[in-house]
């Protein structure tokens, strides 16, 4: 909402005449603003007030109520510092290029009148008319101001600070401080029950770690074993999602922000105006939010149809910058399949996440309303506790994966219901009702895969999955041929022959994450059998190459493949004096 207040000699108007188009709305009927209140007048005014244009913007539609909250309390302080006691409010959705439709322009100014009349007498001038407007400012260097109110979370919000209980798989919820939960559970825990924000949002900024780099534009730039191990999530989340049913589509990943339609569309759906402040005409997208409603509003679908579910991977606006993250929607006819749908989409969260060695805790916030039994039979599909924090009204259901060690993620891993969202967007099934919404993110921003890859790593996600080390500059043709046969095999290996020592090489492999080192002597270079570190296990074997593309294969065996971005020798690819060699003891760069 965006807001030019006056102190005012004198305002007044009148409303002269509805709009002639014959795709107007019907102007505001004069009804009450709540109980008890007169209606919108046709005309009104006041000597000495202050004067408050209003331009309800469509973001607005997420939750007028806390838009009008926050103008409210800052129309309130600026009257009482110009000691003014009557306030006139005044639609003008000139003041932006974004105006919300009519019905959320009424429903915002409505609860700002509501909202300011506990502390001024106000009048309100009705919405869809064109007025007569008189207007005599008082003329001092303080008589104006303009301002933008949002619904976003503020510091010191109540809403910030919900209270938490674990939900067990049992059912049973408890305090944080009774249940006994492994670490890294109780460490998310510590947060959000320490009154810190438990949104993936916060926290600082991780490391960019070994695949990456930072760059002077803002953003990073990802090392070949960086594109690989996002590529491969990527793959890994759209073929869990192709064996779930969902449909691959493709939807817009720029929109037009000066459009009406896109206006309407992210207030309805919930998303923030990226770059607004900074008068951006277009923008990547937050999300498939969007772009998913727009399909559905031309899509023709029956309640017999449902479930309906769509897939896409592509571009979205992160925290530090933009990601191709996979995401899915699905379509329900009631509530009972969506609820089915949310905890499908949060199982198939929990398996992805666990693929990629993530300690995922699931954090849970629910509306007010939302069936106490059907959280229970969340937690009980995920088997594990689930943090959960009931707050206002409402049934939405908001599902966070957490990593315990990464206060930050640019795209959290998320599965949330909105009820309202089919209805606030328009949508329709063939009978006329609205259907429900389920949404999911499944492994989040793949970036984020990469940063908190963790060391070894599993076997189908290593960049590296055996690296030979040689002893002697001798062992180099062995070793490369070896590493050959491997590639042979559809697997990833290379070979690290630099003249270091070789335990400063296996430090080197600890920070290339890979998870099964060889060491190349004089007896594996004659042919015998190889002596393998598995980093994963801590263990030591010895075993012919047959046997190592073997059990190589039985790791990786139903997960997508990718033939080795980067060079068959260590230090000689063309990007190693950009990124430079990692660090093994942080996992960063030193280059």
């Amino acid at each position: 909402m965006r807001v030019l207040d006056i102190h005012a000699d004198h305002c007044a108007f009148e409303a002269v005449a509805a709009p002639p188009a014959e795709d107007a709305p019907e102007p505001e009927a004069p009804t009450p603003d709540t109980e008890g209140r007169p209606p919108a007048p046709r005309e009104g005014g006041f000597d000495d007030c202050l004067a408050v244009l209003v331009a309800v913007e469509g973001t607005d539609a997420s939750d007028p109520q806390t838009v009008a909250r926050r103008t409210a309390i800052h129309l309130a302080d600026r009257a009482a510092d110009l000691r003014l006691s009557r306030a006139l409010i005044y639609p003008c959705p000139a003041l932006s290029e974004r105006a919300a439709d009519h019905a959320t322009t009424v429903e915002c100014t409505r609860a700002l009148a509501g909202a300011l009349a506990d502390d001024l007498t106000v009048v309100r001038a009705p919405v869809g008319w064109h007025h007569a407007l008189a207007l005599e400012t008082a003329g001092h260097p303080f008589g104006a101001t303009v301002s933008r109110f949002d619904a976003s979370p503020a510091p010191g919000d109540a809403r910030a600070a919900p209270d938490w209980t674990v939900l067990t798989a049992d059912g049973d919820r408890r305090s944080l401080d009774v249940v006994a939960l492994d670490d890294p559970t109780r460490s998310t825990c510590d947060r959000p029950a320490a009154g810190q924000a438990a949104a993936a949002s916060t926290g600082p900024t991780p490391p960019a770690g070994p695949f990456a780099a930072r760059d002077d534009l803002g953003g990073r730039h990802l090392s070949p074993d960086g594109r690989l191990v996002h590529d491969l999530a990527v793959a890994h989340a759209r073929a869990r999602l192709r064996d779930h049913g969902a449909t691959p589509v493709e939807t817009p990943a720029t929109f037009d922000l000066g459009a009406s339609a896109v206006a309407d569309l992210l207030g309805a759906v919930g998303e923030p105006w990226p770059g607004a402040d900074a008068g951006v005409d277009g923008a990547l997208r937050v999300s498939t939010r969007l772009g998913v409603c727009s399909l559905l509003r031309d899509a023709t679908l029956s309640r017999a149809d449902c479930p309906v579910r769509l897939a896409e991977a592509g571009p979205q606006r992160t925290a530090d910058g933009g990601a191709t993250v996979p995401t899915a929607h699905a379509v329900a006819g009631d509530r009972d399949g969506a609820w089915a749908e949310l905890r499908a989409f949060a199982t198939l969260t929990r398996d992805l996440l666990t693929d990629c060695g993530h300690p995922a805790v699931p954090v849970c916030r629910a509306g007010g309303d939302a069936d106490p039994a059907r959280l229970d039979a969340l937690a009980a599909a995920l088997d594990r506790p689930v943090l959960l924090a009931r707050h206002g009204g409402g049934e939405a259901v908001d599902l966070t994966f957490r990593d315990p060690e990464t206060d930050r993620a640019a795209v959290a891993p998320r599965v949330r219901l909105d009820p309202e969202l089919a209805s606030r967007a328009d949508l329709t099934l063939a009978d006329g009702d609205a259907p429900l919404l389920v949404e999911c993110a499944p492994v989040g921003a793949p970036d984020d895969v990469r940063r908190s890859l963790p060391d070894p790593a599993p076997a189908w996600l290593a960049p590296t999955q055996v690296r030979f080390l040689t002893v002697e500059p001798g062992h180099r043709d062995r070793a490369a041929a070896l590493a050959g046969r491997l590639a042979d095999a559809g697997l990833r290996a290379d070979v690290d022959d630099r003249p270091s020592p070789v335990g400063e090489r296996f430090d080197r492999a600890a920070a290339d994450r890979v998870p099964l080192v060889a060491v190349v002597g004089d007896r594996e270079a004659e042919g015998g059998d190889l002596k393998l570190y598995d980093r994963r296990a801590d263990t030591e074997r010895t075993l012919s190459p047959s046997a190592l593309v073997d059990a190589l294969h039985e790791r990786v065996a139903g997960f997508p493949g990718r033939e080795p971005y980067g060079p068959r020798f260590v230090g000689e690819g063309a990007l190693s004096d950009v990124f430079g060699e990692p660090d093994a003891a942080n996992g960063n760069p030193t280059g």
